[in-house]
């Protein structure tokens, strides 16, 4: 051999045993597998498994639970990650010449034991985990087939009612099946589908917003969420329930729900039809039909309770989520749903005035509308290497109502209880025909920057357009004559019949770009920059019916109007965030430039700009005192626009009864909200304690500005005037608005009873501006309530629920001239009972009963409202029931009630419910694990 060959292939060799024993750096990242947060101060030890005298390696999670080892010579590894209160975590690995990444390390909570002294109560009640709290499903059982609903209602400090969740005086806003959305934003579907057995736990956290999430910066953003973590054992299977009922006289009720899970695919379907007003889901009003008219809230996720009366339901709904590889994660749901609706309403009404006087108004009013609901939703997040990933949000919502009702109502001015003064009587009809949908589309890229130094950068980009279209054929006829009470149209004083096409479309645009960097291990600094631009058009055509008859070919001027207006605002700021162990401090502050245009082109010409600047704000803190002992904190400062309907420049005379005009001069509303939180757990005793609070203030609110029994009020430019007997109002900015709450939650075991006890009160207190007739007024509303949950905790097969809330209820409303007090209390109590005897025979009752009393006035209504139900347990493993029931055994629940209270209105409203009816129902639950070894499971994996 040449020696120069020979020296070549030397050096080669040479190159190649230096490259093999180059060490290699170990990347990884640990999460919490319930919440999908980053577990922070996680230990992790690498050893070798070949060489048992190598010293292990050492090191810890950061704040985005990443850890490093940078230097790990060649080999095979056993890595073991530990952290408090998760369980232990091991894997193996190979480290060669490239970096090993592991960029899922999921932590499972640990599931601690009491001491085993406590025989009645071996699981742990709640715990907190960092801002979570936690609580134990296994601490409150109940019957075999109940939802998650039914454990949710035993636990300290959640309620639910009227289709809404609360946590600890908080409204939950997002429901997570073990981390992953079901069913996007509807709260309901997932608490009325999946079954309790099945549940390990349910956690209350606040979510952070996606590019929080990614950057480990908390900017304030994120929602009350809760999210169900499901047995391990269940994660994989086939279960459900699927029932189907008929009853006497002419109710029906079917549906269910399948849900297929193979540990991260999982794929749920259910549905539902009946005409006993059942909806397991929550409604979305894209178009604003339940809203009542003039109400200055905005529901801006249009998610909202079951409506009043009867309604015939038909549902379908189907949720998918999957990993797709290493890379790719989805989840998407498609809803829809039809209502049927039908009610009769009657109400009361008290006005204030400026003066002592008082407009009382009744109205009976027979309604029909019928609602087609679609809506989807997906998420897809898209890893594509350890430093670029891709989040895209789309969802899409389509809704059609079609409504129509008969009212029919008396006005009378009040003086004196001996002196009251007719007015008027109105014979209303109405019909609407409304279509809308929304699109949006929203893209997060996530770049993390190279270095040894943490930081990243993150591009947004995001789209929705909205479209509303709507036709109204109102009709009113007004009676002077009080003994005219069924109000023959043949027979009128003066009638008002419109009709109105209005087309309502419009986009929104946005972008954001932030960078992101950790300073110190405890400290990051975040720097963002934000635009949106939002564009509406509104084009209302009203044409007002002749004396002859006809409606002419031009629109009325002093109904119509067609205009376009958008804002368009930039937001720049910075974010600091320290964190210590598991004390977490962030502050945010952005400057705010809003500017706002509009161009009128009808009834006149006309085009405005103006601009706004603000600071707007967030802190948030979340301070672990001890293990069991936290305190959260968050202090925000926002603005909100106007609403369309408030902004149009013309008077709305459809009705004459309630005028409405637009303020085109309104400014967007800058509110500061805070927040504290403080939770308390003893896992030894099994108690869980919190305390909540949350105050709310604007100075410059849209709140009405009322005219009342001021007949010769003029309404508009051309001199038209109110009338008696009617009411004129419009929105405007006003100061003093202000509102707190607060609550404290208290639970704890009953070991004698083999039961669990649950204290609450609150207070909600605050104030409301208004202006009557040119007269400043305010309305300070304070409630006060407290109450108790008694839940068993025996077996599945002794099952029962007490609960009882009492409220007092103080209303002012008072002006320089004149103060009125309307005081009452309410109280409610609940029993709900099931009872398995012989292992086959199933008997269930409940009761409610309401109770509302006035202390100011003399009003009083009561009612008590009671089911029950005896079944037998079908089958040899009796996952079937058979069974007969009686709904509403008194027959009290033929109505519902509502009392409401506004700054200027005191309203009682009695509504049209199911009755009594006896029912015939056969339930079968469905379970099938994974160590069944179902076909359904095999036919899922392609096997």
């Amino acid at each position: 051999m040449q020696p120069k060959k020979t020296l070549f292939l030397l050096f080669c060799l040479l190159c190649a045993a230096t490259a093999a024993a180059q060490p290699a750096a170990v990347r990884f990242r640990v999460a919490d597998r319930a919440t999908r947060d980053a577990v922070v101060g996680a230990v992790a030890e690498l050893r070798s498994r070949t060489d048992t005298a190598a010293a292990a390696l050492y090191t810890t999670s950061d704040i985005d639970g990443r850890g490093l080892f940078p230097r790990v010579p060649r080999g095979e590894y056993r890595l073991t990650v530990t952290s408090l209160g998760y369980d232990s975590l091991r894997t193996d690995l190979r480290v060669g010449t490239t970096a090993v990444v592991l960029d899922s390390l999921w932590l499972a909570p640990r599931a601690e034991a009491i001491d085993d002294v406590v025989v009645e109560v071996p699981a742990l009640r709640s715990s907190v985990r960092g801002d979570t709290l936690s609580y134990r499903a296994s601490a409150y059982k109940v019957s075999f087939g109940s939802d998650a609903g039914s454990l949710i209602s035993k636990m300290p400090g959640l309620e639910i009612a009227d289709g809404a969740i609360e946590a600890q005086g908080r409204s939950v806003q997002r429901v997570y099946v073990d981390g992953r959305e079901f069913f996007g934003n509807d709260v309901m579907s997932a608490v009325r589908n999946i079954p309790a057995d099945m549940i390990e736990s349910i956690d209350i956290y606040n979510t952070q917003s996606d590019q929080s999430e990614f950057t480990g910066v908390d900017t304030g953003e994120g929602v009350t969420a809760l999210n169900i973590v499901t047995l391990p054992d269940k994660r994989r299977g086939a279960f459900g329930r699927v029932f189907g009922a008929y009853g006497i006289p002419d109710k029906y009720i079917g549906g269910g729900n399948v849900n297929i899970f193979d540990n991260d695919r999982r794929i749920s379907v259910i549905g539902l039809v009946n005409n006993v007003s059942r909806q397991n889901f929550s409604f979305e009003d894209i178009l604003g039909t339940t809203e009542e008219p003039g109400s200055r809230t905005s529901n801006k996720n249009f998610m909202v309770r079951p409506l009043d009366g009867i309604s015939t339901v038909q549902a379908v709904g189907v949720n998918y989520s999957d990993d797709w590889g290493k890379k790719g994660k989805v989840t998407a749901s498609y809803f829809f749903n039809r209502t049927d609706n039908h009610n009769t309403s009657q109400s009361e009404k008290q006005t204030f005035t400026a003066s002592d006087k008082l407009v009382l108004y009744d109205d009976e009013n027979r309604s029909k509308a019928l609602n087609l609901n679609h809506r989807f939703n997906s998420r897809i997040d898209y890893r594509f290497s350890e430093r670029h990933s891709l989040m895209m949000c789309t969802s899409f919502s389509l809704q059609d109502n079609d409504s129509h009702n008969e009212l029919r109502s008396r006005t009378d001015n009040k003086f004196s209880d001996d002196d009251i003064r007719f007015v008027n009587r109105r014979h209303n009809f109405g019909l609407s025909d409304s279509k809308g949908f929304n699109v949006s589309n929203s893209l997060i890229y996530r770049y993390r920057l190279p270095g040894k130094t943490s930081h990243n950068l993150t591009f947004g980009f995001g789209g929705t357009y909205r479209s509303y279209e709507q036709f109204s054929f109102p009709r009113q006829y007004t009676f002077r004559d009080p003994d005219n009470i069924e109000c023959d149209t043949a027979d009128y004083s003066s009638r008002n019949i419109t009709r109105t096409d209005r087309d309502q479309p419009g986009y929104d645009v946005n972008g954001s770009v932030s960078y992101t960097r950790a300073l110190t291990k405890r400290s990051r600094l975040s720097f963002e920059y934000r635009i949106n631009y939002t564009d509406n058009s509104v084009d209302r055509s009203t044409f007002v019916l002749t004396k002859e008859n006809t409606f002419p070919d031009e629109r009325n001027p002093k109904q119509s109007t067609e205009y376009d207006y958008a804002f368009l605002t930039h937001r720049v700021g910075s974010t600091y965030q320290y964190y210590f162990k598991k004390t977490k401090v962030a502050a945010t502050l952005y400057y705010q430039h809003a500017g706002f245009n509009s161009d009128y082109a009808f009834p006149y010409q006309q085009k405005t700009e103006t601009s706004f600047d603000n600071l707007t704000y967030n802190v948030v803190s979340n301070i672990s005192i001890t293990r069991n002992n936290t305190l959260k904190f968050t202090a925000v400062g926002r603005t909100s626009n106007p609403r369309a309907t408030d902004l149009q420049g013309i008077v709305n005379t459809t009705n004459r009864q309630n005028v409405f005009a637009g303020n085109p001069g309104l400014d967007p509303v800058y509110t500061h909200r805070l927040t504290g939180q403080y939770i308390r757990t003893s896992p030894a005793r099994g108690r869980t304690f919190t305390v909540s609070a949350e105050f709310a203030a604007s100075p410059n609110t849209i709140t009405d500005s009322l005219v009342i029994d001021t007949p010769d009020f003029v309404i508009d430019d051309e001199g038209t005037l109110l009338g008696e007997g009617n009411q004129f109002t419009k929105p405007v900015n006003l100061s003093g608005f202000w509102n707190l709450r607060a609550s404290v939650n208290y639970g704890m075991p009953v070991r004698w009873l083999r039961s669990n006890l649950n204290f609450r009160a609150g207070i909600s207190t605050g104030r409301i501006p208004s202006i009557i007739n040119g007269e400043r007024n305010s309305l300070s509303n304070s409630s006060y309530n407290a109450g108790l949950v008694l839940g068993s905790n025996i077996s599945e097969n002794v099952d029962f629920r007490v609960s009882y809330t009492g409220r007092y209820n103080v209303n002012k409303s008072s002006s320089q001239v004149r103060t009125l007090d309307n005081t009452y209390f309410s109280q409610t109590a609940k029993a709900e009972a099931t009872f398995v005897v012989w292992k086959r025979l199933v008997v269930r009752a409940n009761a409610d009963y309401n109770y509302y009393k006035g202390i100011t006035d003399t009003f009083l209504e009561e009612r008590l409202i009671c089911n029950a139900l005896l079944g037998v347990k079908l089958f040899r493993n009796r996952l079937g029931e058979a069974s007969v029931g009686v709904n509403d055994l008194l027959d009290q629940n033929g109505t519902t009630f509502r009392r409401t209270v506004t700054g200027t209105t005191l309203r009682n409203v009695t509504n049209l419910g199911i009755g009594r009816y006896v029912s015939f129902q056969l339930t079968y639950n469905l379970r099938l694990y994974r160590r069944q070894r179902n076909a359904v499971i095999e036919a899922l994996q392609g096997k």
